[in-house]
C-alpha cells in the first residue's frame, strides 16, 4: 500500500537529518525547532507555519488550547521532542490529539534526544464511534433518584463522544465531560476529599482522583485504556470510604467508548 504523502515526508526527513547533522547533539527542542525553520526557509519549497494555536471547544466554550510545533504543506504535523529514550505514551497522545483537532492525516514525530535523531510516522483516520456498556453490577443498588442521575450522566458522556469521538487523552476527555456537566447544570465536585482511615483512625485527608456528582455518585473518566481494573478497584475503595453505593466509569478507549457501573 502506498504511503500517504510519501514524497513530502521524504523532503521533511531530509531537512530533519540535515539540521541534526549541522547543529549536533545535546540541545533542546527550541534549538532544533529554530534550526528546522531556517532549513525550511533555505529550501524555499516547503510551505509551513510554526506554533499555530487552536482551541478545542465544547458547547462553544474553550476546553483546551493546543499549539503545534510545525505544520508543513498544510498536510503534515511535526511534533519535536528531545528525550533520552524511545517515544513514550504521552507523545503519541499529543500527536493524535493534534491530528484530530487540525483534521490532518499524517504526523511526524522527531526525537533529537538520542545519538541519532529518531523519526516516526503517525497516520491518522477518525475512529468509528462504538459503544460498549455494562451496568448490570449496579442494577439492584439504584433508587429511582440515582437511576435518573445515572441516565443523565450516561447521556452527557454519549454526547461528548458524539461531538468529539475517540482519540483524545485522559485529561482532555475529563475536561470535556466536566464542561458538559456544567452546561447541563449537574453538580460536580472535582477531587472531593476523603478521610482515609487505618484501624478507624484518620491518617490523611485525600483528594480522590474521580469526581463526585450530586453527592450521590462517583464519576470516573479515563481514556485510551486497554483495561480498567485499577480504576474499578480505586472507585470501589472511594465508594466504601464515602459510604456510597454506586459509581460510573467511562473510558474513551482506542476503539470504543466503554461505560460501566461500579458497586461498592
Amino acid at each position: 500500500m502506498e504511503l500517504i504523502y510519501k514524497n513530502l515526508t521524504e523532503k521533511l526527513r531530509t531537512c530533519i537529518f540535515a539540521v541534526h547533522n549541522n547543529v549536533g547533539v545535546g540541545y533542546d527542542e527550541k534549538t532544533y525547532h529554530q534550526g528546522l525553520i531556517r532549513r525550511f526557509q533555505e529550501d524555499g519549497d516547503i510551505a509551513f507555519v510554526s506554533q499555530e494555536i487552536k482551541w478545542l471547544l465544547h458547547r462553544n466554550l474553550p476546553v483546551r488550547m493546543f499549539k503545534l510545533d510545525l505544520l508543513a504543506f498544510d498536510k503534515i504535523i511535526l511534533l519535536l521532542k528531545c528525550i533520552p529514550s524511545a517515544f513514550i505514551q504521552p507523545n503519541y497522545v499529543q500527536m493524535i490529539s493534534e491530528l484530530k483537532l487540525w483534521q490532518k492525516r499524517l504526523g511526524l514525530m522527531a526525537n533529537w534526544g538520542l545519538p541519532k535523531v529518531n523519526i516516526k510516522r503517525i497516520p491518522f483516520t477518525e475512529k468509528e464511534k462504538k459503544l460498549w456498556e455494562d451496568c448490570s453490577y449496579i442494577q439492584n443498588r439504584m433508587t429511582a433518584q440515582k437511576r435518573q442521575l445515572l441516565l443523565k450522566l450516561r447521556e452527557a458522556i454519549l454526547f461528548v463522544c458524539e461531538c468529539h469521538g475517540l482519540g483524545y487523552g485522559k485529561t482532555v476527555c475529563q475536561k470535556l465531560v466536566e464542561t458538559e456537566l456544567a452546561f447541563q447544570k449537574i453538580q460536580f465536585v472535582k477531587h472531593a476529599p476523603i478521610e482515609v482511615k487505618y484501624n478507624n483512625e484518620i491518617i490523611r485527608n485525600f483528594k480522590m482522583r474521580f469526581g463526585l456528582v450530586e453527592n450521590q455518585v462517583i464519576l470516573g473518566v479515563t481514556a485510551l485504556q486497554k483495561e480498567c481494573n485499577y480504576e474499578i478497584l480505586t472507585m470501589q475503595t472511594y465508594l466504601k470510604a464515602l459510604g456510597l453505593s454506586v459509581g460510573l466509569l467511562a473510558n474513551f478507549g482506542k476503539s470504543q467508548l466503554e461505560i460501566r457501573g461500579v458497586k461498592a
